[in-house]
């Protein structure tokens, strides 16, 4: 009988200590897995995270160069993962890639154009040319300036590398007329014609500047030296005039009368 009232106390005491002292714990909620939720539009991951019975928490937006507006590019947890029931899944939201204009540079030097360009975050490539206008001035400009496009934008620029050049021509020997016709055609004129005193290159150019062979462009202006003959003249202090070749005359002698 004792066996019997002890083995009652001690179940009793059991119940009451896990029921009201130590109550055992609630069954965890079910867990849910995280669907995929990048790339698509916002509405869509919404519905996705309903279905799934998890909730949107905070939405992040930014730029991206790829992305359209309004498309999900990142969430957190991650796909896979798995939460509670009523969990909140973070999203970051595309607004977009980044519209600029083009900055018109035309009036920089090429370097300094380079550099403001990529200031601005466009992505620059440089083509050097010949042309006629001054060595690194900007030629052009493409897409042009004005023009919007998305960021980074790529930007070409065609950098003048100055006037086309080619070798001076040996004009020693010729004559002024051959010389100045030869020049014409080639785009360059003469600036001056220097006339000296010469033996061997009477009439002829014995002398040039720029040299033969200097590397010149067009509308270059021409210094020539030309020969001319040395004439003598008698000298005549007063008059200050050069000496002429004197004439020695060839008549017959004068005599002397005899005395009377």
């Amino acid at each position: 009988m004792l066996l019997i009232l002890a083995g009652t106390g001690l179940t009793a005491g059991y119940g009451v200590s896990t029921i009201w002292l130590f109550p055992s714990p609630e069954s965890p909620s079910a867990l849910q897995g995280v669907p995929e939720l990048r790339g698509s539009p916002m509405s869509g991951a919404l519905a996705l995270l309903a279905d799934s019975g998890l909730t949107a928490g905070r939405v992040d937006s930014i730029r991206h160069p790829a992305a359209p507006a309004g498309t999900v590019i990142g969430q957190n947890p991650l796909p896979g993962r798995t939460a509670l029931t009523g969990a909140e899944v973070r999203v970051t939201m595309s607004i977009g890639p980044e519209i600029r204009s083009i900055p018109d540079v035309t009036r920089l030097r090429g370097a300094r154009a380079v550099a403001t360009l990529e200031a601005g975050g466009f992505l620059v490539q440089v083509d050097t040319i010949r042309s006629d206008s001054p060595a690194g001035q900007i030629v052009a400009i493409d897409p042009l300036p004005g023009t919007e496009t998305t960021m980074p934008g790529s930007v070409r620029l065609q950098v003048s590398l100055g006037p086309p050049t080619f070798p001076m021509p040996n004009l020693l020997g010729y004559g002024e007329i051959e010389a100045r016709s030869l020049l014409s055609a080639l785009g360059l004129s003469v600036s001056e014609v220097d006339r000296r005193y010469s033996i061997l290159n009477v009439n002829r150019i014995f002398g040039q500047n720029p040299e033969p062979n200097t590397d010149v462009r067009s509308g270059v202006r021409v210094r020539l030296i030309v020969g001319q003959s040395m004439g003598w003249t008698l000298y005549e202090p007063l008059s200050g005039a050069l000496p002429t070749r004197q004439v020695r005359s060839r008549t017959a002698p004068v005599t002397q009368p005899e005395g009377n």
